[in-house]
C-alpha cells in the first residue's frame, strides 16, 4: 500500500467515497494513486505540464501495480480535463497566485468541477481572497505540520454562477480564518505566532526606514491584535 504524508493525507481526507478526482501537477503521482489503491476514488485522472514528472507518475502506478481507474495527461492547468469531468480537483505545492490565475483562466471551465482542495505553499490568503470574490464557498480551513512547514490546505466548492464580489483584499481574515483547525493541539496557535513575529520582523524594519510610514506600522498592529485571538 501507498504510505502518504501527513500533508497528503489530510488532502486525501476530503475526498469523498465514491468521487472521481483530478490531481493537477501530480509529480510522483502518490495522492490519487492511493486514493485508487484505497478504493475510495473510482477514477482519477494524473495530469503535470513536465513530461518528465509524468514519467514518475506512471513508474510510481506500474510499481504498485495499479492499472485500472487512472489517466496520465500532460499538459497545463485544468486544460487537459474536459467540462465537469471530474466530480474533485486537487492543486496542491503551488503559490496561491498561481494557483488562481489557474482557475481564472477560464472561469465557466473552472466552474464545471464541483470540489476543489488546494494546499498552496506561499500567499494562501491572496487565493482565499480571490476564491469568495469570485464567488467560490470555502467550507474547510486545516492546518498540518510537514517538517519545519505548517501547510494549509482549503476546501471549496464552485458557484454554480459566475460571480464578482467586491471584498476587502487586505483583511488579516484571509491569513487565517476563525474557523481554521488541526488534529495536532496547539498547531493553530503555533500558526498564528509565526504571524505575529512576521508582523512584528515587518513593523522593525518599517520603524528602521529613513521614511517613516506611520499608516504600514498601523496596519501590522492591527493584524497582530487579529492573530492574537487565536493564542490561548
Amino acid at each position: 500500500m501507498i504510505k502518504l504524508s501527513d500533508r497528503l493525507q489530510l488532502i486525501a481526507d476530503q475526498i469523498e467515497t465514491g468521487e472521481t478526482m483530478a490531481d493537477i501537477g501530480t509529480d510522483h503521482g502518490f495522492l490519487p494513486l492511493s486514493l485508487i489503491e484505497r478504493g475510495v476514488c473510482p477514477k482519477a485522472i494524473l495530469t503535470d505540464i513536465s513530461g518528465p514528472s509524468l514519467n514518475k507518475a506512471k513508474f510510481s502506478a506500474a510499481e504498485s501495480g495499479i492499472e485500472q481507474g487512472v489517466e496520465f495527461r500532460e499538459g497545463n492547468g485544468l486544460d487537459v480535463l474536459r467540462y465537469g469531468e471530474v466530480d474533485a480537483v486537487v492543486i496542491a505545492g503551488m503559490g496561491g497566485q498561481l494557483i488562481s490565475e489557474i482557475l481564472g483562466k477560464d472561469l465557466m471551465h473552472t466552474c464545471s468541477f464541483r470540489k476543489y482542495i488546494f494546499q498552496p505553499r506561499s500567499q494562501t490568503g491572496l487565493l482565499r481572497w480571490w476564491l469568495e470574490s469570485k464567488g467560490f464557498a470555502i467550507t474547510k480551513n486545516r492546518l498540518v505540520r510537514e517538517g519545519k512547514f505548517l501547510c494549509e490546505v482549503i476546501v471549496a466548492l464552485a458557484p454554480k454562477t459566475l460571480q464578482n464580489v467586491v471584498l476587502e483584499a487586505e483583511s488579516p481574515h484571509w491569513d487565517l480564518p476563525e474557523d481554521t483547525g488541526s488534529e495536532e493541539p496547539g498547531l493553530v496557535q503555533d500558526f498564528a505566532e509565526r504571524k505575529i513575529e512576521k508582523e512584528n520582523k515587518r513593523i522593525r524594519g518599517l520603524e528602521q526606514a529613513r521614511t517613516p510610514d506611520p499608516e504600514a506600522v498601523r496596519i501590522a498592529e492591527e493584524r497582530i491584535r487579529y492573530f492574537r485571538r487565536f493564542i490561548k
